[in-house]
């Protein structure tokens, strides 16, 4: 099993503020849902990666918050593989 990371990146690394900031939208998404159901949590924090101007990974969050099924729609691109 592979580890990507929960946004995509642009080419370049994320820095410091960048993956603090990526913490805090973690973090008010967990927040939004309640009851931290999978099915919530995850579209919650892909609109919190969203709005900071980055792409959410659906399917890693999806992975990481134990989300049933296939990765949900936020409108967001399909992901390319994080390790090309």
């Amino acid at each position: 099993m592979t580890f990507e990371n929960i946004v995509l990146e642009r080419g370049e690394e994320i820095d410091t503020r960048t993956s603090h900031a990526i913490a805090a939208a973690q973090m008010r998404g967990e927040a939004r849902a309640p009851g931290r159901n999978p099915r919530q949590v995850v579209p919650a924090i892909a609109e919190e990666l969203s709005r900071l101007g980055l792409r959410p990974n659906l399917r890693e969050l999806a992975r990481r918050y134990g989300a049933p099924g296939s990765a949900p729609s936020t409108g967001a691109r399909r992901s390319r593989p994080a390790h090309q």
